[in-house]
């Protein structure tokens, strides 16, 4: 992938000590892994690198915004993304499966793509859930007429299969 190569980090030249890059993130990001999930956004990811002799730390931390529509109204809204994680990338001399936190790479690899993580790490961050609070913003971008069905007066007749069961007796 051409248009990620300034996500490489490199490995043999990068010094020890600590290093922070940051990148903006937008759709054009997220299409090239294919990924549907993240739409129209401005995501600025920071990333710090603590290089040591036998090691690197990353920690990588974004913040931002992502367009989206409401799972309540369906009107297209604003919803904030944040996020952070922090990885070890270990050297060896063989081929070892990565594990949750520790990346393994083999010492004469020159560069570590830091995309992949990066998507990875964006996307993991996702609010299930996409809504907007419109209670409390008096500018809401929300659909009043879909949400004026949604408020519904809860029933005056509770199902009475619950108190039933309390007095249901087991043995122990």
């Amino acid at each position: 992938m051409k248009a990620l190569d300034h996500f490489s980090l490199p490995l043999k030249s990068t010094p020890e000590g600590t290093k922070i890059l940051e990148f903006v993130l937008d759709r054009k990001f997220f299409q090239l892994f294919e990924n549907e999930l993240v739409g129209e956004c401005e995501i600025i990811q920071k990333t710090t690198i603590e290089r040591r002799s036998d090691l690197i730390i990353l920690h990588l931390t974004h913040d931002g915004t992502m367009q989206a529509d409401c799972d309540r109204c369906l009107e297209p809204i604003k919803i904030p993304v944040y996020g952070e994680r922090r990885f070890v990338i270990k050297f060896v001399d063989e081929v070892q499966e990565d594990e949750d936190e520790i990346l393994y790479i083999l010492r004469d690899q020159d560069k570590f793509d830091l995309s992949v993580l990066i998507n990875e790490v964006v996307t993991l961050s996702l609010p299930l859930v996409k809504i907007y609070d419109c209670e409390s913003d008096p500018d809401a971008p929300c659909n009043k007429e879909v949400l004026k069905y949604l408020k519904t007066q809860p029933s005056q007749e509770v199902p009475q299969v619950w108190d039933q069961l309390k007095n249901l007796k087991l043995e122990d």
